[in-house]
């Protein structure tokens, strides 16, 4: 336990958000619960045969190649820190698996979009309203839209922007289209009185991702599309990509610190396939 409550210290100390020292504490718990079954001897002993071989017991499991990738990666970092530490002398670190999984689409076709979009329109809950505009027209993350507060929104007549605190804290600014600028002007008057100015307020107060989750799940049962804000955050990846936008553009947009995490938009969609096949003339 004294080993992760340094981690966790040593994680905070870089800034990182909660969720993300939650899930590296999260995979190193069982990491550790492993550990402790397959030798007497304590963490300060461990050797780099004992990381291939938790390697080997994850890839024995029926996790996605993705996860298990991020637990070996929470185990690098924690190894890492074990070193500089002094907790162990020598660097021990495990290469991820090679995912030789075709990448898949993983949003919404285009006209589930639409039918989304004007169910929760048609419904006329204002807030329900603006939560869908700002996921669909900035594809920002459920975590970065529940934290959104009033003073991270500026609106003129014609323009409007919104400050995101992304991963690892890192700020970037978003313009508005005017969509979401309508939407977050219409529900402002109708936003319910609470001790915070976080944007999104909801019966007991700040809505959490779970809300979030919970209201996309209700629309999407009403229509029979299964729905999530990782879904909608695809879905406007992969627009862009199609419209052609540049793909550091995207990157910028999205907040990823890494190019290679935008390249999964550029999947081709089963229906963009057919389409491709169907539009062939000799």
């Amino acid at each position: 336990m004294q080993y992760l409550n340094g981690f966790e210290h040593y994680l905070r100390s870089k800034d990182k958000s909660d969720n993300t020292i939650s899930c590296y504490l999260r995979d190193m718990k069982q990491f550790i619960g492993w550990y402790s079954t397959k030798t007497e001897h304590g963490l300060n002993k461990i050797i780099e045969l004992d990381a291939v071989e938790y390697k080997k017991y994850l890839q024995k499991g029926k996790q996605a190649v993705i996860t298990i990738n991020r637990k070996l990666a929470s185990l690098n970092v924690f190894l890492q820190w074990m070193k500089d530490a002094g907790h162990i002398k020598e660097e021990i670190s495990v290469k991820p698996i090679k995912n030789r999984e075709v990448i898949t689409y993983k949003g919404l076709e285009q006209q589930d979009v639409w039918k989304l979009r004007k169910e929760i329109h048609r419904q006329g809950n204002l807030m329900h309203v603006c939560m869908i505009e700002l996921l669909l027209q900035t594809g920002i993350r459920v975590s970065e839209l529940v934290n959104i507060r009033l003073s991270n929104i500026e609106i003129t007549e014609r323009k409007g922007t919104l400050a995101v605190i992304g991963k690892g804290n890192v700020k970037r600014t978003l313009p508005l289209n005017k969509d979401v600028r309508k939407a977050i002007e219409r529900y402002l008057p109708e936003r319910t009185e609470a001790d915070t100015d976080h944007l999104l307020i909801g019966q007991r107060g700040a809505l959490q991702r779970n809300a979030i989750n919970l209201i996309l799940s209700h629309y999407g049962d009403r229509l029979n599309i299964k729905v999530t804000p990782h879904m909608i955050r695809h879905t406007l990846g992969h627009t862009l990509v199609k419209q052609q936008v540049e793909i550091t553009t995207i990157q910028q947009i999205f907040g990823h610190s890494n190019i290679q995490t935008t390249n999964i938009y550029t999947v081709t969609t089963d229906k963009e396939i057919e389409q491709a096949l169907e539009s062939v003339e000799w």
